[in-house]
């Protein structure tokens, strides 16, 4: 059965104002647009800044060590000191605040003597970045005895660069 008749009442007053109703609308809205806008300008510049590579450096190279350290388990000899290589190129780069296009040795030797890192490092550091070169880019008898040490020289020498800087 459907009622015909209700009590229901018609309420002349409004609970809230239209324009106070609008406001506590749009407001939020309008607060994540500035909030989205800041984090576009503001944010990214942070995350994306030198200081920020120059943290995380070292967990960066230690991350490409580890690949090399799949490559040595896939038998895969250029991909291990490519990313060796890679590690190391990366890492100066970003603790240094070096531009990639700068990077070269002479470059490794300024920002190691500006920052008066022994020079037996900076020797091993140049030495394992030519070792590197050398092993990708000439035939090798013996590369798979090669592969273990190069990846320990290299955990070594990002963990002297480290102890060096503090």
């Amino acid at each position: 059965y459907i009622f015909t008749k209700s009590n229901l009442q018609v309420i002349k007053e409004r609970v809230i104002q239209p324009t106070l109703f609008y406001i506590l609308f749009f407001l939020p809205i309008f607060l994540l647009i500035l909030l989205w806008i800041y984090n576009k300008i503001i944010g990214e510049t942070d995350t994306l800044s030198s200081d920020w590579k120059n943290k995380k450096a070292n967990k960066i190279a230690l991350k490409r060590l580890k690949t090399a350290q799949n490559c040595i388990n896939n038998n895969d000899f250029d991909g291990l000191f490519e990313e060796i290589e890679k590690a190391l190129w990366g890492y100066f780069a970003d603790k240094f605040k070096v531009a990639i296009a700068d990077l070269s040795k002479e470059t490794v030797s300024t920002y190691f003597k500006s920052s008066a890192i022994e020079n037996t490092i900076e020797n091993k550091f140049i030495a394992l970045l030519d070792e590197c070169e050398f092993v990708r880019f000439a035939p090798a008898s013996n590369k798979n005895a090669q592969m273990d040490t190069v990846l320990d020289k290299a955990k070594n020498i990002i963990i002297e660069v480290e102890t060096a800087l503090k």
